[in-house]
C-alpha cells in the first residue's frame, strides 16, 4: 500500500498498535526518516512478549534489565543516521514492509542488507546501525534493553557518526 502523507501513515499505525492493548505515551513525526510512537514502558513486558518473545527468553538477565518500547516509521527512500549507543541493547522487528539494515563493528558502513516482515535484528552496545527505507514505508518494533541499570540509556546515548 502505498500512502504518501507522512501523518495519515502514522495515523494508521497508531490505530494499529492502539488496537493491540497499547498505550502510545508520545508521538514524533518530525523525523527526516519518519518517527516514533513511544508505547508506555509499564507494557514493556508485553511489548517484547509479542514482538521478541524468542530473542528475550534467551536473555538470561531480562528481568534485572528495563526495557524501552518503540515502534519506528520509517519512510521511503530516507534513513537515520549511522550511529551507535553505549549503554543498550536494541531489538528490532520488522511489522509491516521491507527495510534496509546496515550494521558494522566499526565506523565503517558496510553492505545494505533488506530485512522483511518478521525479521528480526539484535544490536548489542556499540554495535553501528542505519535503519533505510526501501520503496515503500516500514514499520519496526524496537526495544531498548539498558544494560547498566543504574545509569538507564536515554536518547542522549546516540552517537551519530555521519546523517
Amino acid at each position: 500500500m502505498r500512502i504518501s502523507y507522512k501523518a495519515d501513515f502514522f495515523e494508521e499505525v497508531k490505530r494499529k498498535i492502539t488496537s493491540q492493548g497499547f498505550r502510545i505515551v508520545g508521538l514524533d513525526h518530525s523525523q527526516p526518516w519518519g518517527g516514533s510512537l513511544m508505547i508506555d514502558e509499564s507494557q514493556a513486558q508485553r511489548f517484547a512478549d509479542l514482538f521478541f518473545q524468542e530473542v528475550i527468553q534467551s536473555q538470561e538477565k531480562k528481568a534485572a534489565h528495563p526495557s524501552k518500547p518503540k515502534v519506528l516509521v520509517i519512510e521511503p527512500k530516507q534513513a537515520i543516521a549511522w550511529q551507535y549507543h553505549q549503554r543498550r541493547a536494541e531489538w528490532w522487528q520488522v511489522i509491516v514492509g521491507e527495510v534496509g539494515v546496515i550494521t558494522s563493528d566499526d565506523d565503517e558502513e558496510r553492505r545494505l542488507l533488506v530485512k522483511q516482515s518478521k525479521d528480526i535484528i539484535e544490536l548489542r552496545p556499540g554495535k553501528r546501525h542505519r535503519l533505510v527505507g526501501l520503496d515503500d514505508w516500514a514499520v519496526i518494533a524496537q526495544l531498548w534493553n539498558h544494560v547498566d541499570v543504574q545509569y538507564p540509556s536515554d536518547d542522549a546515548d546516540v552517537i551519530r557518526l555521519k546523517l
